[in-house]
């Protein structure tokens, strides 16, 4: 058999070429041609009963194959998923005392940055950073909250004295 892509002889059944690493696209059996005479051409001079041409065979030549693609290579995470869900938690915790709510605020805004940059570096938000990015919601909304409580709260005891 024949390489339809390099020309090299194949030996039967293989399914790539051993020359160039082609597939071998295997090819239904052809009737039996009529046989009708052939008309002669230029022959090429004969040698010690070979056939002798122009060309110098290449020998110990390695075959070239193609690389193949790479694909559903992971993306470099930006945020590890444990680093948004501490700031998660961090933030609502914060969030939930009194005085210190502003600081809620605070973490809560780097836990929602930290999982955006999660979601970007991976496609989506899963897991623990989805976790976090819930707590960090919740933890800006109590933030925010309580904040204005304990404004409101201060601002009233100093005019009250």
């Amino acid at each position: 058999m024949i390489c339809s892509n390099c020309g090299a002889n194949i030996q039967d059944g293989s399914a790539f070429c051993t020359n160039c690493g082609a597939a071998v696209v295997q090819a239904a059996p052809a009737p039996a041609p009529v046989q009708e005479p052939q008309p002669v051409y230029n022959q090429p001079p004969v040698q010690n009963g070979q056939p002798v041409y122009n060309q110098q065979p290449v020998y110990n030549q390695q075959p070239v194959y193609a690389q193949p693609p790479v694909y559903n290579q992971p993306m470099a995470q930006a945020v590890s998923s444990p680093k948004v869900l501490v700031w998660g938690i961090l933030g609502l915790a914060f969030a939930c005392t009194f005085y210190f709510s502003f600081l809620g605020i605070i973490f809560s805004a780097i836990g929602l940055k930290n999982a955006t940059a999660f979601a970007l570096a991976n496609g989506s938000v899963f897991g623990q950073a989805k976790v976090g990015r819930i707590l960090s919601k919740a933890g800006l909304i109590v933030g925010i909250i309580l904040t204005a409580i304990a404004s409101i709260v201060l601002f009233a005891a100093i005019v009250s004295n």
